[in-house]
């Protein structure tokens, strides 16, 4: 049998092991609310997986040494930093959300029920366009790692992914989705584990110093500016993501009010020490002058050719674990913002049988139309999580002001989010990447600080509080 047939081989072992674990979860899945936010109160342990699961994503594990890999330690650092704190300042939020929206499902209850159409509506079309820029990420992701690491073509191994991630994702919904994470996160430590330190004995440490500090010792300077832009444009970025991404909504929902704190802390710090690790592995091929052909290809890289055959093996089955966990959430997320915010608008008599039956059709639909926009190499993970970074960094303050200050007004909010983007997006193409991000969220920042004083508001938060109490007695 050939390698390229064994490879093929590793990965459908893997997905029909998610597949069926898969399947025997989502027999306890009977309802639409089931598929959406899980049957049960997630506790400490799979909590936190569940939340690594997602958060560890393709872009942690490629985009992290690409980052180290143009700007040296700091950018590790940088990007380290741009996760772990953005889940850790989610934990006051997420008790936030408990605690003014207890019956809530999606951030889309937040969003219809504190301000107004024009803001839901915004809201709804940008974060449809983050989501499947992500989705995007995660596919090209696994793509460059079964080309360069498994010499898989790059379409097919696109295809795989996706098509096992759908499979699996559709069968249990939340529930499948958070199941499984425990055992794809233990997949995904082996490789922070594992793959850093083997490569390293290979090439030893001091070399790998040695060459960096000859052919590139600016990658050693901890205030390299661009490394310093990318540590503060990257925490925005992260910060504004996570607190728009419906999966972290989904998931302070999910789990025990009392151990959401602990949740969310221990998942951020966890999630700091992973791309920290695999970022290393830019610091060998910087200190021994090799350039892989994609500069998001330099972890799989570096780890075959330093590694051996059972590092690119390990490197494959957690990093491929982590591609698929992630689309599978982010897949789940999409269709319960959908499900709820969209679907049962339109629909508001659906039953429970034809909403179930609808969040599985919806899971396999934008699951392929995901598959087909991952196909083209547009960009690099780095560069698409930056140019995404935009729209998250538009949305930090309305979302922050909007749980906290009952002053922020409907119109104010509105105007903050449109003119963050414009703005953002204008200093994107005409400054840099990077200054896009920060100005985005300055002009967030200050248009919903100031519009606030000057046009003040009165805001009830007993109508967000009464949100899921009011839909439970119209159902019944």
């Amino acid at each position: 049998m050939s390698a390229f047939s064994v490879n093929i081989l590793v990965i459908l072992a893997l997905g029909a092991i998610f597949i069926a674990s898969s399947w025997y979860i989502s027999k306890k899945v009977s309802t639409a609310d089931d598929y959406i936010s899980g049957n049960g109160k997630l506790g400490v342990a799979f909590g936190t997986t569940s939340l690594l699961a997602f958060w560890i994503t393709g872009n942690t594990i490629m985009a992290a040494p690409e980052a180290a890999y143009g700007m040296g330690v700091i950018g590790a650092i940088a990007y380290s930093f741009l996760g772990g704190v953005a889940v850790v300042a989610f934990s006051p939020l997420g008790k936030r959300i408990h605690a003014i929206i207890p019956n809530g499902k999606t951030i889309g209850d937040f969003y219809k029920n504190r301000f107004d159409k024009k803001n839901y509506y915004f809201f709804l079309f940008m974060v449809f366009i983050y989501i499947f820029g992500l989705l995007m990420t995660q596919g090209i992701g696994g793509g460059l790692l079964l080309e360069q690491t498994f010499h898989i073509p790059y379409e097919l191994a696109v295809v795989l992914t996706f098509l096992i991630v759908i499979i699996y994702a559709s069968m249990g919904g939340f529930s499948s989705v958070t199941g499984i994470a425990f055992f794809q996160v233990m997949l995904i430590f082996v490789v922070v584990i594992v793959v850093p330190p083997i490569v390293y004995f290979n090439t030893g440490v001091a070399p790998i110093y040695e060459g960096i500090q000859k052919l590139a010792p600016e990658k050693l300077d901890l205030l390299l500016p661009s490394g310093i832009l990318f540590m503060f444009a990257g925490a925005m970025m992260g910060i504004g993501e996570v607190f728009m991404d419906n999966t972290f909504w989904q998931r302070a929902y999910a789990v025990r009010k009392e151990k959401l704190m602990s949740i969310f802390s221990l998942a951020g710090i966890g999630w700091f020490f992973v791309p920290l690790a695999t970022a290393t592995l830019a610091f060998v091929a910087i200190g021994t002058d090799q350039a892989p052909e994609q500069v998001n290809q330099v972890a799989p890289y570096i780890a075959e050719i330093y590694g051996g055959e059972f590092v690119s093996w390990v490197f494959l089955v957690g990093v491929w674990s982590a591609l698929a966990s992630t689309i599978a959430a982010i897949l789940n997320s999409l269709v319960s913002l959908i499900l709820n915010d969209v679907y049962k608008s339109i629909n508001p008599n659906a039953d429970n049988k034809k909403l179930l039956k609808m969040a599985k059709v919806l899971t396999v639909v934008i699951g392929v139309l995901a598959l087909l926009i991952s196909l083209p190499k547009f960009l690099t993970m780095l560069q698409m999580l930056i140019f995404l970074g935009v729209i998250n960094a538009a949305f930090v303050f309305p979302i922050i002001y909007g749980l906290f200050w009952k002053k922020l007004n409907a119109d104010v909010s509105f105007w903050a989010a449109i003119l963050a983007v414009i703005g953002g997006y204008i200093a994107y193409y005409t400054i840099g990447s990077l200054q896009g991000v920060v100005v985005s969220g300055w002009i967030s920042f200050l248009v919903c600080w100031i519009g606030s004083l000057v046009k003040p508001a009165n805001y009830d938060w007993e109508k967000l509080y009464r949100v899921g109490a009011v839909q439970e007695v119209t159902r019944k």
